[in-house]
């Protein structure tokens, strides 16, 4: 377990790593248009709760470390789990509406199967 906590945790950090680094280039802000505040809206929350998630899978590795969890007593460790879980499944659903149904990714495939031509492709 520890191993894997520790994978997880840097995970996380290299998630929320690069996560400001796509902030700081992207070239629209959250004044810019709708989609600008609806991503910074939905990643930045996201992010937020990367963080959360990060810090307790790190409290959750020092309390596994100190030998406080036990086969009967675990539920702190459990729900970490759960809660880290939770946050990956809402990931993959952002990932999903962000990058691929609103970034233009679907729009790019749709056109280039049709007309093969991505780089002239002008959205609606």
């Amino acid at each position: 377990p520890f191993i894997g906590l520790v994978v997880t945790i840097l995970c996380g950090t290299v998630f929320f790593l690069v996560q400001l680094r796509e902030y700081y280039w992207n070239s629209y802000t959250i004044a810019d248009s709708v989609y600008g505040s609806v991503f910074y809206l939905l990643t930045g929350f996201h992010g937020m709760h990367v963080v959360v998630g990060t810090l307790w899978l790190m409290v959750s590795l020092v309390r596994l470390w100190r030998g406080e969890f036990s086969s009967q007593r675990h539920f702190g460790f459990e729900a970490c789990i759960w809660y880290w879980h939770f946050v990956d499944v809402v990931w993959v659903a952002l990932w999903c509406l962000v990058y691929v149904w609103f970034g233009g990714w679907l729009y790019m495939w749709w056109f280039k199967m049709w007309d093969g031509d991505v780089y002239t492709f002008k959205y609606p």
